[in-house]
């Protein structure tokens, strides 16, 4: 007898511009530089390989396969955060899980 081990299903999908959850909800977008919430708020920006907060302070830096803080301690993989999120690994699938998965996580504790 032979098991497979079935691959998990992502929670959320990102299609480069708009984060939804598994419900099909809108999460959030990526509008060229800055990531909005919802109902259009300003929750962030991406400068190159950096991720800023609405006011242009440095929150992260992604290399291209693992995301750091602003005093350079890693924060998590691009395979970390494909696992939650279903899409292309760039900059912006990085910006939508930080602003819009992982902020909102550390808000409801």
């Amino acid at each position: 007898m032979q098991f497979t081990k079935e691959k998990e299903v992502a929670g959320y999908t990102f299609d480069g511009t708009t984060l939804r959850d598994s419900r099909g909800t809108k999460m959030g977008e990526v509008d060229r530089t800055y990531v909005r919430g919802w109902n259009a708020a300003l929750l962030g920006q991406l400068d190159r390989k950096n991720i800023r907060d609405p006011r242009g302070k440095k929150l992260l830096e992604f290399d291209g396969k693992t995301v750091k803080d602003d005093l350079g301690k890693k924060v998590a993989s691009i395979k970390e955060i494909q696992e939650l999120i279903e899409g292309e690994a760039d900059i912006s699938l990085v910006a939508a899980w930080y602003f819009l998965i992982k902020k909102q996580q550390a808000n409801m504790t």
